[in-house]
């Protein structure tokens, strides 16, 4: 049924088709097959077609982050959702179907409604499938979607080369309906466990392989660079991103 929708051109109902199949717990071919259904359906317009239901007018941005960083030779995956609401979010919720809590909490909130909730060291978070997320807000009705998520890459595209040199992968040819990948590096503290950025750059189009010149006092820092990709779940966007890290001196930069 999923095939036919969607080469009927039914890209919604194609949708809502796998999240059936998925509800059904396919075998690994069947499960395969859904992954690569899933992945033409995204070429048609990077998802924005996919999933027909709104959000509600409470919640004006949503971004699911899945993230696989490579740090000292060991890949860790991280999932994280942000977003901006007019009301105070209480509570996401976000399920690997049937029942495995991937992440339940209460996320920070920061200025002009914005919220963000990360969770890491999360194997079952990196895999593709079907998840449910529910996100509870003061006086509002809790929002309920489910999201597909994609086999993530078998092969790390980025590595270093040495403190301020990377390589970058070719991955085929890219998909054109959706935007280039962006290369973002960020600078941290490494004293400071609020893991804010003292300096973030983000490249599209050819992307970098070298450190620009950075203006920060000398000392020691925590390097991150990483190549997202950007699709759609209809209002929904998620993003994966292999990123890899180091402590660099400044002097090296």
């Amino acid at each position: 049924m999923a095939h036919q929708k969607l080469l009927e051109g039914k890209t919604n109902e194609s949708f809502g088709a796998m999240v059936q199949a998925w509800q059904q717990s396919p075998n690994i071919e069947y499960q395969n097959n859904l992954n690569d259904l899933l992945q033409l359906a995204i070429t048609e317009d990077c998802g924005r077609s996919l999933d027909a239901t709104a959000l509600p007018p409470w919640l004006s941005r949503l971004v699911i982050q899945r993230e696989m960083v490579q740090n000292q030779n060991q890949v860790l995956p991280r999932l994280a959702i942000t977003g901006t609401s007019d009301q105070r979010i209480t509570n996401i919720d976000f399920i690997r179907w049937p029942e495995q809590s991937v992440l339940s909490a209460t996320p920070n909130t920061g200025n002009g409604g914005y919220f963000a909730i990360e969770t890491k060291r999360l194997e079952k978070a990196s895999s593709e499938g079907l998840y449910q997320m529910i996100i509870s807000a003061d006086g509002e009705e809790s929002y309920k979607t489910w999201v597909l998520l994609t086999r993530p890459l078998g092969i790390q595209r980025i590595g270093w080369v040495d403190s301020q040199n990377w390589r970058i992968e070719q991955n085929g040819l890219p998909d054109k309906a959706c935007p280039s990948p962006v290369l973002s590096m960020n600078i941290y503290d490494l004293n400071d466990t609020s893991w804010t950025p003292l300096w973030t750059e983000n490249v599209d189009g050819k992307l970098p392989t070298t450190l620009p010149d950075v203006d920060l006092p000398d000392g020691r820092y925590w390097l991150s660079v990483g190549i997202v990709q950007s699709r759609w779940q209809g209002e929904i966007t998620i993003r994966d991103i292999q990123s890899i890290t180091r402590p660099v001196e400044h002097s090296e930069m």
